[in-house]
Order: structure tokens, then sequence, then C-alpha cells
């Protein structure tokens, strides 16, 4: 096993782990820095595949992302008596956990028996050529996304303002 494949294993049971801990921890300070820490090993997976421009707008805009969430999280609602899912059966959670772990054991056995060619080529995608593909051949795509993303914000500030007129 190679040292970039046991970094490959390291990442990903991070990213897998800190995934799980957004669900199951009770704070949503604590979730939202699970979070955070989940996007950190997915950066370090794109630094892994050689896309550094990738993994460094993955760093920016996530992580930049989950702190202007976790400010919002704060501010807007009340944190202290939020209770997110009622209490699960023992039975469910023990099947649950038993799903997951195979689940994983089968996906890490067939990542594992992969048979990749050894590529030692660097990586040709440059920040000029994702623009160029970004603008070019995407770019209705890309307008979309940014319609789609001022209507959630435009949608967050009307609920925001609901609930602050009715208290």
């Amino acid at each position: 096993m190679t040292g970039q494949e046991i970094m490959f294993i390291i990442l990903a049971l991070i990213a897998i782990c800190c995934a799980s801990l957004v669900i199951v921890l009770k704070r949503i300070s604590h979730r939202v820095l699970s979070m955070a820490f989940c996007s950190f090993a997915i950066a370090g997976l794109y630094f892994l595949l050689r896309a550094e421009f990738l993994g460094i707008i993955q760093i920016m805009v996530y992580v930049g992302g989950l702190t202007v969430l976790f400010v919002f999280a704060v501010m807007m609602t009340d944190h202290r008596t939020t209770t997110f899912v009622p209490e699960r059966s023992k039975v469910f959670k023990f099947v649950s956990f038993i799903g997951v772990g195979s689940l994983l054991s089968i996906m890490l056995i067939g990542i594992l028996g992969m048979d990749l060619p050894a590529g030692t080529e660097p990586f040709i995608g440059t920040a000029e050529a994702i623009g160029l593909e970004l603008y070019g051949n995407y770019v209705i795509a890309f307008l979309g996304v940014g319609i789609l993303l001022l209507a959630a914000l435009i949608g967050a500030i009307v609920i925001a303002r609901k609930e602050a007129d009715e208290q």
C-alpha cells in the first residue's frame, strides 16, 4: 500500500466520521465545526487528486460559508431548547450501525481492490482552463445556480422576518 492510498483512507475516514458527527451531535456549534472538518478532509482529497485549485476553492468557499452558516444559526435559532429528532430505540441504533458499517466495509474493499493505473503525469486542469470551461460551455448552468442561490437567500430573509414579526 502506497503513502497516497494511506492518506486517502485517513482523509476518507475523517470525512465520513465528521459527516456522521453532523447528524449525531446535539449542539449547533459542534455540528458546524464537524462540518468544517469534513470540508477540510474533502479538500485534502482534492489535493491527493492533484487538483490544487479545487482544494483551495473547497477551503475558501465551504469553510467560509460554514462560518456564515454558524453566525446565522446562532442568531436565528433558539438553539438552547431545540431538539432535532426524537430519541431512537437501541435496536434501531444497532441495526443502523451494522448497516452503515457493512456498507463502509464493502466500499473499502471495493476501493482497495481497484486496479488503477499509476498515473505520474501532472494534473492539467489550471485555473484558466476551469474558468474557460465554466464561462464557456456551462455559463447557463452557472447563472442558474446563481439565481437559485439568490432565491434561497431571499426566502431565508422572508422566513426570518416573519418569525421576528411574530415575536
